[in-house]
């Protein structure tokens, strides 16, 4: 018979002579073993995301390109995913904007954001198809009008009712960063944040003064995840400011990351993700690729 001593009494070379039992499990693992914390991005604490997060693009100043950036990384999400990731870009504008002039090349929006909110069940793929435009790419688009969302709703509800819909919510907020209507937003750290700054020295001049305010009211971590795109809208306009851009603020955020000039986002017509240069739509993926 086994004494009920021996089965719980430590093994030979642990516990004996005085030594304690559990002194190996105290005593702080070598370096380099498997609870050590894993260095984020180079080491700088970013966060990575297994997913495409919902994004919120902001402008740094008026003209920045917010709205051609939104669409841009939502037709990039569309197109990068074959079809597995369904974007809708929501205008979230506090007067509303041209995002649906800008990106509707396919569909005209039926109705608009307020409509779509408040519809019986707004959490549903069907009701966003609905009331949204949509694109070439099949990216959906939702307008709004100057009138204030229903039901005390926010872009937090929005945000809720896109992702329990199986969509990934892109959302236009514009300028300046200081909107009240994206403050939940900012709030949310499982949405990405894109800052748009057109390449031009009064532009750039502006953007500190709102990576300040952003870290601020709403700490380093929301500003050390952005992403600063840089709009090139003159040709070569980006080729004087864009070191300085990476050299000066590259540290503050994730990466910064240059559109390049493309004749047919300045016509101001209708954009179509085929009749992008070639070096702007791998600029958007690049960009889809820097929120992960």
């Amino acid at each position: 018979m086994v004494d009920i001593d021996d089965r719980i009494r430590p093994p030979a070379g642990h516990g004996g002579d005085g030594e304690s039992y559990d002194s190996d499990l105290m005593r702080p693992g070598p370096a380099g073993s498997p609870t050590d914390a894993v260095p984020l991005h180079g080491g700088r604490g970013r966060l990575v995301r297994a997913a495409v997060p919902a994004a919120l693009v902001l402008g740094g100043s008026g003209s920045s390109g917010a709205s051609t950036t939104a669409l841009g990384l939502a037709a990039a999400a569309a197109v990068d995913s074959d079809g597995d990731v369904w974007p809708v870009v929501v205008d979230a504008t506090l007067g509303g904007g041209d995002v649906a002039l800008r990106g509707c090349d396919t569909a005209a929006p039926v109705s608009s954001l307020q409509n779509w909110l408040g519809t019986r069940d707004p959490g549903t793929a069907a009701s966003v198809g609905a009331c949204s435009g949509q694109t070439s790419t099949g990216v959906r688009v939702l307008p709004r009008t100057p009138d204030p969302l229903p039901r005390r709703e926010s872009l937090t509800s929005v945000a809720r009712y896109l992702e329990n819909a199986g969509l990934l919510g892109v959302f236009d907020a514009g300028a300046p960063v200081t909107s009240r209507l994206a403050a939940p937003l900012l709030s949310d750290p499982r949405v990405g944040l894109v800052i748009t700054v057109a390449a031009r020295p009064d532009a750039i001049n502006r953007l500190q003064p709102a990576l300040t305010w952003l870290d601020e009211n709403f700490s380093e971590f929301v500003v050390g995840d952005a992403v600063i795109v840089l709009t090139e809208q003159v040709p070569g306009s980006a080729a004087t400011v864009i070191d300085h851009v990476r050299t000066h603020l590259g540290s503050w955020v994730r990466a910064v990351v240059q559109i390049p000039f493309d004749l047919h986002l300045a016509t101001g017509g209708p954009i179509s993700w085929h009749r992008l240069a070639a070096e702007t739509r791998d600029a958007y993926l690049t960009l889809l690729g820097a929120l992960r």
